[in-house]
């Protein structure tokens, strides 16, 4: 029997902005010294850049499709609220993203 892949069940559309906020807040407190927070952040951030997939609404805006499973999203609001009103962005995760999935297809057709 084939192993069935689990699809994280919370999901959640954002916009380039709150991508990149979201990110760069991951970013900082995986730097800070909090080492439980820090190591949750870096998880967190690392999966946002590989498995995050941006889609185009009917309307042209583009949006990123985010999920997360239980413990990652209870992980993420415990960072959230850690930090709230505490940073500004200063990289485009955005395109940080665009770049990533650019070399997974590129590798993946290599194949």
């Amino acid at each position: 029997m084939a192993h069935a892949k689990r699809i994280p069940p919370i999901k959640i559309k954002v916009d380039i902005r709150g991508y990149n906020f979201l990110v760069e807040i991951l970013s900082i407190h995986a730097e800070r010294n909090d080492e439980r927070l820090s190591k949750k952040s870096g998880k967190l951030k690392d999966k946002l850049l590989r498995y995050a997939v941006p889609f185009e609404t009917e309307d042209k805006e583009t949006l990123i499709d985010v999920r997360f499973y239980n413990n990652e999203a209870e992980d993420l609001i415990e960072i959230l609220f850690s930090s709230i009103d505490e940073f500004e962005v200063s990289t485009n995760y955005f395109e940080v993203l665009l770049k990533v999935r650019e070399s997974i297809h590129k590798e993946k057709s290599e194949e």
